[in-house]
């Protein structure tokens, strides 16, 4: 799942909905086979990766399995802020999965059990914006019935009552810079077991923490020195706001995740020809910590400057609806293979937890959400006399907003092959390059278009894995 950027100014003490999907909807995706093939894995899942695609075909597993991945992300976001076109990118290198696969003698079908640590999700993310804006400013946006967080205020920009009172509403330049890191990692216990002849039933326990940080460095100026204090300016204003020149905001969020999650798999095989495999994700309760800071510097035609900002810290939980996925994979001819995945996910069932204020509004993040069906194909054909692989795949997966049209949706391709460098020795490289358009509106959301990025996003993933069978 494509995690979106969450943009929302203004608004620390509430959640929204861009929170609940980050978590809940996090991608289960591991493995450099399965990434070559499209991540279309459910009725595959024969080496390690099957804890997180499907456990229960473990048990094709007779050897012992020790494994082992890397994986490089990139992340680009070319923005249009009212005409006026940026980019930005960000990268990293972070571990894919590191596992153990033991199977258990038996006298018939099979017993195999697997314990790893896996980084199934990745939050990272940026965009960049800067243009003029003649419709609106962050400032009205900054206020809060709470005096000691009313930044407006304590930045002289507005007035001490409602917050609402200033003179600054519009015809500002703006530009900001936004990062998002993190990720999700999983302590993962797994087994599976034959439990009739070519039928296993498989379970994965997964022991999950996550971290997630948000950084945003907004600046919002008078470049066309539209506020020059008039002579009869309303008393209920602070005279300061008159003479705006700069505000320089910052704002972030550091989040600690935490949740035991439960994967349960079926898979069916037909002689060494087809496979079919079911998957299902069990609701996941999130135990979240986030701690906010909010802070700026304000400065005015007259020289006078003010700074100030506060911190807060708050606790929810979100859970996450079931998952449901099936797939089948197939000999079409001796050396090749070809797999395909769909994946149903009603995000309507997402739900706010631990949190009585958040809970209240949980009808309305459901009508934020709507049921999605995921894609996956994939293949791979063993080049006759070597011992080298092909694969290529391709994953279609939908925005889970009720309101986004289809090119919301994430189209990822993807690319691999794998090397026998000796009879236990595999090496695998595969790449993905996926695209989306989306668009974030930098303070409020209702009414639309205030200080809105329209957006074009491409990502790269690469990963490189080594497995060792004896």
């Amino acid at each position: 799942m494509f995690f979106m950027l969450a943009m929302l100014a203004g608004q620390l003490h509430s959640q929204n909905s861009l929170d609940a999907i980050r978590y809940a909807g996090a991608a289960n995706a591991i493995g450099v086979r399965a990434l070559g093939m499209g991540n279309a894995y459910t009725g595959v899942s024969d080496d390690y990766s099957a804890v997180l695609w499907n456990p229960a075909g473990l048990a094709q597993m007779r050897r012992l399995e020790f494994t082992g991945g890397l994986a490089i992300r990139n992340y680009s976001n070319s923005a249009d802020f009212f005409g006026k076109k940026s980019s930005v990118s960000t990268s990293g290198t972070e571990l894919d999965n590191v596992g153990f696969v033991f199977p258990y003698p038996t006298i018939q079908g099979s017993l195999v059990f697997a314990v790893g640590y896996n980084r199934p999700a990745d939050f990272a993310s940026a965009l960049s914006f800067d243009g003029y804006n003649p419709n609106s400013s962050i400032i009205p946006w900054l206020y809060y019935p709470d005096a000691s967080t009313d930044l407006a205020r304590l930045l002289h920009l507005s007035d001490a009552g409602t917050g609402l009172n200033t003179a600054v509403w519009k015809n500002v330049q703006q530009s900001g810079e936004l990062r998002e890191s993190g990720g999700m990692g999983t302590l993962t216990f797994s087994g599976a077991m034959d439990v009739d002849k070519d039928l296993s039933l498989g379970m994965t326990i997964n022991i999950v923490n996550a971290t997630y940080s948000y950084l945003r460095n907004y600046i919002e100026s008078d470049v066309n020195n539209v506020y020059n204090l008039p002579a009869n300016r309303n008393p209920n204003i602070d005279s300061l706001s008159y003479i705006f020149n700069k505000l320089a905001y910052t704002s972030t969020v550091s989040t600690d995740l935490k949740a035991v999650n439960i994967i349960l798999g079926m898979m069916y095989r037909w002689e060494d020809k087809a496979r079919f495999g079911i998957t299902l994700h069990a609701p996941t309760a999130f135990t979240i910590k986030d701690n906010y800071t909010e802070s700026g510097v304000s400065s005015f035609d007259n020289g006078v400057s003010y700074a100030n900002g506060f911190d807060a810290y708050y606790d929810y939980g979100v859970r996450s609806p079931w998952i449901f996925a099936v797939g089948a994979s197939v000999y079409a001819i001796e050396d090749l293979l070809l797999s395909g995945d769909v994946e149903y996910a009603d995000w309507t069932q997402i739900q706010w937890t631990d949190n009585a204020e958040l809970e209240g509004e949980n009808i309305q993040l459901q009508k934020e959400f709507r049921a999605t069906t995921t894609f996956r194909v994939g293949a791979e054909y063993e080049i006759p006399g070597t011992m080298l692989c092909v694969r290529g795949g391709f994953m279609h997966v939908p925005s889970a907003f009720v309101n986004d049209p289809s090119s919301y949706a994430v189209n990822t391709v993807t690319a691999g092959l794998g090397l026998q460098l000796q009879n236990n020795v595999q090496l695998d490289i595969a790449a993905a390059f996926g695209a989306t358009n989306t668009f974030h509106n930098n303070y409020n959301s209702d009414p639309p278009g205030l200080s809105r990025t329209d957006e074009k996003i491409n990502t790269t993933t690469v990963k490189c894995g080594l497995s060792y069978r004896f």
